[in-house]
């Protein structure tokens, strides 16, 4: 693919009348050339707002085929495109809009509320009528597509930005240049190889990083991409991979749990044309991968690494058979193509293989920084000179910490620098708790988080949850057979909490809320303290 700017994938294609985007909410099927000709109206009226190379065009908006327009014109433009959030409150939107200063913001009218007064940039709002207050888009106004026509463009521009969770809780901005952007998508279609024809099941918000894989790689080869909305139950998964003859579709392994767990009868539906199965971001055990295996064989696997700052996927792990080497968990794979790895100690020096480490990555998939954060940058980017197993340059510290498999080279993912806590003087990771606990038959999603404890002075108490209909049947003194068979002493929970799906709310990823369950465990802990 010689692409050097993301929306010249689409460019390429605008006189296509193959369907480019589905939206599953409405059943709108929208061809390359008709997206086109909407862009090409939406180009025309952000640029009489001042929006040009260099800009931002923030987005509060669902997800649907005018998402999707905002952020080709954008590009088109040269400017950045910034999804957010639009169930977040009015005061973290104000926030993250005045980190990423918008030309422009793309509203609907649902959400205006959350930009007013707020450093929106000029507000255009979705299918606003031209009498109202304010610059309106009719998402469906179409132009005569025209060439791209912005002078000094370069694979260093920025293309966009996806907001993050910072440790210190202030959100991060990471910036990605469209150099970055197309690296991935090389790499990914190079590792993995996509097809004319194919379907890709978007289920991410797009405010994720993750939907710049479904959507992109995707138009990279002409195929489709059929929208879900917001996720609120399993079977809108299986539905739509049976009814649209879905190829391919990225899921979090929660949502994977949630499929085997609670839907066994999924087999019963005509998944045969799902080839590829996308799964990253948090520990899926492989039993599960093989339960999902019986009910619909033949599958692909890619198991996806990549922090947001590394433009999603850094590396991949393929396999058609998991569970073939008896591991509980699969490798984090080999870095894309494009990618450098290295891991190293705490001097940033590398170790042996087989020797744990933190993983930093590098090459052109790094991001350009955070947002307005110099000082933030330079704490997680750092530049190495060439030599001692890497081809230096800027490398991005991970905070994992990973060992490369001497027999084959893939990398394992051991736990994260930022989880990890002393009990009784042992360093302990509690994603290797969590990690343990997951691989008890009859757990499909848990939480560790650390608590003051009166002997120990800090312990592990652990959320399971129970997406079952009838419930596993888990008992407490089980479970606490199962994970001491996996688990050194010092590191089994001092306390287990059993949750059901209206106990605890979940990220619009699907995932649980971590930061609602900390809350739990520190009020919980304050409580005891009291007594």
């Amino acid at each position: 693919m010689n692409v050097t700017l993301a929306d010249e994938l689409l460019e390429r294609r605008r006189d296509s009348a193959a369907t480019a985007v589905v939206d599953l909410e409405t059943g709108e099927q929208v061809s390359y050339r008709t997206l086109a000709r909407r862009v090409q109206a939406l180009t025309d009226l952000l640029a009489g707002l001042g929006v040009g190379r260099g800009g931002t065009v923030a987005m509060v908006m669902d997800k649907s085929a005018a998402s999707v327009a905002v952020m080709w014109a954008a590009l088109r433009l040269g400017a950045r495109y910034v999804p957010l959030d639009e169930s977040l409150p009015a005061a973290r939107i104000a926030l993250l809009l005045g980190k990423c200063a918008p030309t422009a913001t793309v509203v609907q009218p649902a959400y205006r509320e959350l930009v007013e007064g707020a450093p929106a940039g000029a507000v255009v709002t979705v299918g606003a009528a031209p009498g109202d207050a304010g610059t309106g888009w009719n998402p469906s106004a179409e132009a005569e597509p025209r060439p791209a026509d912005v002078p000094g463009r370069s694979p260093e521009d920025h293309a966009y930005v996806v907001f993050t969770s910072g440790s210190t809780g202030s959100p991060k901005g990471v910036v990605i240049s469209h150099r970055s952007m197309c690296a991935l998508l090389t790499g990914v279609q190079e590792t993995v190889g996509f097809e004319d024809g194919m379907r890709f099941l978007n289920v991410a918000p797009l405010f994720f990083d993750a939907s710049v894989v479904d959507l992109w790689s995707t138009f990279l080869v002409g195929g489709s991409v059929h929208l879900l909305p917001r996720l609120r139950m399993p079977t809108q998964v299986t539905r739509a991979i049976e009814e649209w003859r879905i190829t391919d579709t990225l899921l979090v392994p929660s949502v994977i749990r949630m499929l085997v767990s609670r839907f066994s009868d999924a087999g019963r539906r005509d998944l045969g044309s799902l080839r590829r199965l996308w799964f990253g971001g948090e520990s899926c055990p492989v039993s599960v991968l093989e339960a999902f295996s019986a009910l619909v064989p033949g599958l692909r696997y890619v198991h996806g690494y990549g922090p947001t700052e590394t433009t999603h996927s850094a590396t991949l792990f393929l396999t058609d058979t998991p569970g073939k080497d008896g591991e509980e968990f699969l490798p984090i794979g080999h870095p894309l193509p494009a990618v450098d790895v290295l891991v190293v100690d705490d001097e940033l020096r590398p170790v042996a293989d087989g020797e744990t480490g933190e993983l930093l990555i590098g090459g052109p998939q790094v991001m350009a920084g955070y947002c307005g954060e110099p000082e933030r940058t330079a704490r997680s980017v750092v530049p190495l000179a060439a030599g001692a197993g890497g081809a230096g340059g800027r490398y991005y510290r991970s905070g994992d910490y990973v060992r490369r498999r001497p027999e084959d080279g893939a990398l394992v993912f051991l736990g994260r620098r930022d989880d990890a806590l002393k009990i009784n003087g042992n360093l302990v990771h509690l994603s290797e708790a969590e990690a343990a606990t997951l691989a008890v038959a009859g757990v499909t999603d848990c939480c560790a988080v650390p608590v003051a404890h009166p002997l120990t002075g800090r312990a592990i108490m652990l959320f399971v949850l129970d997406r079952s209909d009838g419930g596993t049947g888990l008992r407490e003194e089980e479970l606490r057979r199962e994970l001491a068979l996996r688990l050194p002493d010092y590191m089994l929970p001092a306390r287990i909490e059993f949750l059901a799906d209206g106990d605890v709310s979940l990220t619009p990823s699907g995932k649980l809320d971590r930061d609602r369950l900390r809350a739990i465990a520190d009020a919980t802990g304050k409580e005891a303290k009291s007594r």
